[in-house]
């Protein structure tokens, strides 16, 4: 089976090179976010990742144009401030929740997340005397200040966890199944799981066939 070709959004931020080392098995080119969304959408991408960074995401280069562009379309997958793209773009509020930065926390799996396959079997609650438990604690790495509580409209929360402001939504996807994203960085040891993660998600988005 041919590698899906993916292309990584370099939003300025320090992680983005342990990306592309956990992207190693993928054909990957990476772009600036100051180039054109036509340069970007010209390397005919199976995917768009969008990385960490820094500061709003509105403030990131050509990024949300690129979502308005490549939405539907073209599968996007968004990480920290990548999946803050998303949620502003559907309308959440995008807002200053606490900084929490190089820590492995547990986030809590909604419902819908806790039977969807980028989680399935990763969970690290369990009680020994009830195989019925369905776990829903995922330890994942944090590394951001910014976060968005509420799931807008479009989209579906698969994780969220408790900050200065209330429940962050942690990972989500949009009801077409076309995007999703994560607040967390699954590149990290932190997030023990992480590449299984990543992995899946490249696969999912690029094999899921609405709108396409």
């Amino acid at each position: 089976m041919t590698s899906p070709k993916v292309v990584l959004i370099d939003n300025h931020d320090s992680f983005v090179y342990n990306l592309v080392d956990a992207l190693a098995d993928f054909d990957t080119t990476v772009f600036r976010n100051t180039v054109s969304v036509d340069e970007i959408l010209g390397a005919r991408p199976d995917i768009i990742c969008l990385s960490p960074g820094p500061g709003h995401p509105t403030e990131a280069g050509c990024m949300m144009e690129l979502i308005d562009t490549a939405l539907g379309t073209i599968p996007l997958f968004g990480i920290c401030l990548g999946f803050q793209a998303l949620l502003h773009h559907h309308g959440g509020t995008v807002e200053p929740c606490g900084p929490v930065h190089g820590v492995s926390l547990p986030m809590t799996l909604t419902p819908e997340g806790a039977k969807h396959p980028l989680f399935e079997g990763l969970t690290t609650d369990v009680e020994p005397d009830n195989p019925n438990y369905v776990g829903t604690q995922v330890p994942v790495a944090r590394y951001h200040s910014l976060g968005c509580t509420s799931v807008p409209s479009g989209m579906r929360a698969l994780a969220t966890t408790r900050t200065d402001i209330g429940d962050v939504v942690m990972a989500g996807e949009t009801l077409d199944g076309m995007a999703a994203g994560v607040q967390f960085h699954p590149e990290s040891v932190l997030t023990p799981k992480g590449p299984i993660m990543l992995e899946r998600a490249i696969h999912q988005l690029t094999t899921h066939t609405t709108n396409r």
